[in-house]
């Protein structure tokens, strides 16, 4: 029993304060759009207090992170002829990454509320087999723009309830499979072109002249190689049932709800054509639009969610439930994401004077070169255990710019996020193939090479013809 004037546990505390410090980091990186160098201070300021109070509970890759992280630093303090303001530059990328991550996360929260997602989820899962993987793996990409990698615990988990209603054994195994296959690659198609994805607005950030509103068209038909790929290979080598076996039919009301899905069509619209507005009219980064659209939708989305008479404290309850018990509870992928944003950062920066000086010269190589690097070396550096983000901080900025090659930027991000996709299946180390090996219930190697390996060689291929016509 606590009296009145007991002080809160210290766990509840170091809560409130990290809570309030991530919704400042989103406020001040907004802010330092619009040209405020104070702004700018105070979101890195920020950041690093952030980083500090996470860093002695971090375990595993993310204590590495952070240990790599101060060396960096320590070397780039040290070496008297580092370029300056790198560790600037470094911790920009970082306090971005954090409010982006922060930001969607704000859609999360009020769609893990909503009804109507989980009716689109059982709407998608119930199909038929003629249809299921399409089904799956256009509405997963739908799904990732509100969930991220929620949307494969959502539309998984339904794949996964919905494959265990199958009373055969060998034909629930063979569902499971394929249904979750649809999943993880629809999910990889994502990559390609959502304007919410890490890779899309890492990629754009990286590559000079690149604009996502000339990129977004080439990049949706990236998502849609993938996805044919997928479907072909799906249908070709679809399991053939032994002793006459027939799969029990879906649930065919839930599989004609095709009304389900209005409403993630709707908060489409209401997320991509207020942020295109305010990159239009107050030439703002599409990137730094979203940070200002998606809190303000999900703030509309859970005030619209209350009673008629008690819609401002029903946001006002979500809104201290995200703050203070949400944004903690990520900790782990705030230290990760952002660590590798900083490190990519920091290490590229170190390392271009370095290439320089060696004389190794990447824009003499041939263009088709360069543009198979990136797809090639993102998936190999993800066996290693490299986050995307990491790689893509790190080597992208080495790449040459694409007007001394000679071609449009559009064909550099293709490359980048063609081979951000491949990792997001190939890796075992990433999110998603950890995600799906749990609910598939085998290994993450055996998602990556078993369930994978033809996919990703077939699906490479494709997306670098497709990035080659870019040349």
């Amino acid at each position: 029993m606590t009296t009145p004037n007991a002080q809160p546990p210290v766990q509840t505390i170091v809560q409130r304060i990290l809570g309030l410090f991530l919704c400042a980091i989103i406020i001040f990186v907004v802010l330092r759009n619009f040209g405020g160098q104070t702004a700018s201070l105070i979101a890195d300021g920020v950041t690093v207090l952030v980083l500090a109070i996470l860093a002695p509970r971090a375990t595993g890759s993310g204590r590495a992170f952070v240990l790599i992280a101060i060396g960096l630093v320590i070397y780039a303090l040290a070496m008297p002829s580092a370029p300056d303001g790198i560790i600037k530059a470094a911790l920009d990328r970082a306090s971005f990454i954090i409010a982006f991550f922060c930001a969607l996360a704000t859609l999360r929260h009020a769609a893990n509320l909503s009804p109507a997602v989980t009716r689109a989820a059982v709407f998608l899962s119930s199909q038929p087999p003629g249809r299921r993987y399409n089904a799956l793996t256009i509405g997963v990409q739908i799904f990732a723009l509100v969930l991220n990698y929620g949307a494969i615990s959502l539309l998984g988990g339904m794949s996964r309830s919905s494959a265990m209603k199958e009373p055969d054994q060998e034909i629930r195994d063979i569902r499971l499979r394929r249904m979750l296959q649809a999943v993880h690659r629809g999910f990889a198609a994502s990559v390609c072109w959502s304007p919410l994805s890490f890779a899309m607005v890492i990629s754009i950030s990286i590559i000079p002249g690149a604009d996502l509103r000339s990129i977004l068209l080439p990049a949706i038909v990236s998502a849609a190689i993938l996805v044919g790929v997928g479907w072909a290979l799906d249908t070709m080598f679809k399991p053939r049932l032994t002793g006459g076996k027939t799969a029990a039919p879906p649930d065919r009301a839930a599989a004609s709800d095709v009304k389900s899905l209005w409403p993630l069509l709707g908060l489409l619209a209401a997320i991509c054509l207020p942020s295109f507005a305010l990159e239009l009219v107050l030439g703002l980064p599409l990137s730094m639009a979203v940070l200002i659209v998606v809190p303000s939708i999900s703030a509309i989305w859970l005030f619209l969610d209350g009673a008629a008479t008690q819609r401002f404290a029903h946001l006002s309850e979500h809104a201290k439930a995200f703050c203070f018990n949400d944004l903690p509870s990520f900790r782990n992928e705030i230290i990760l994401l952002s660590m590798a944003g900083f490190i990519g950062s920091l290490a590229g920066a170190l390392l271009a004077p370095v290439v320089a000086a060696s004389g190794l010269d990447l824009s003499a190589l041939p263009v088709w070169v360069i543009l198979m690097i990136p797809i090639i070396v993102i998936p190999v550096t993800g066996q290693l255990g490299m986050n995307p983000i990491l790689c893509v901080s790190l080597f992208g900025p080495l790449l040459p710019e694409p007007s001394v090659i000679g071609v449009a930027p559009t064909a550099m991000v293709l490359s980048l996020t063609a081979g951000w996709a491949m990792s997001a299946v190939t890796s075992p180390f990433t999110a998603s193939v950890m995600l799906i090996a749990r609910l598939g219930d085998v290994k993450p190697s055996q998602v990556s090479f078993q369930w994978n390996g033809l996919f990703t060689l077939a699906a490479g291929a494709a997306l670098t013809v497709w990035v080659m016509c870019w040349m």
